[in-house]
């Protein structure tokens, strides 16, 4: 089995630790609309969870952003390897 470069290793880890990040802050900004709705009153709108709602939205983007960055980390590790 060939030597990973440092860059491959790079990729590899955002690979593995982008999506558990993500669905982590994600799982954790729906628990806090929840908990902001359960604490309004009954006529509670979106106000009460929208803001956590857009965190939970943007921790899934940057979970799956993480992702293809570490892709191509891989990639183009791969490739200067195979050049050199």
């Amino acid at each position: 089995m060939s030597k990973l470069t440092t860059l491959q290793k790079l990729g590899i880890a955002l690979l593995v630790l982008s999506p558990l990040v993500g669905a982590f802050g994600t799982l954790i900004s729906i628990y806090l609309s929840f908990s902001a709705l359960d604490a309004a009153n009954q006529n509670a709108g979106i106000g009460a969870v929208g803001n956590q709602i857009t965190r939970a939205l943007l921790f899934s983007a940057a979970g799956v952003v993480g992702c293809l960055i570490g892709l191509v980390m891989l990639i183009v590790g791969r490739r200067k390897k195979t050049n050199l």
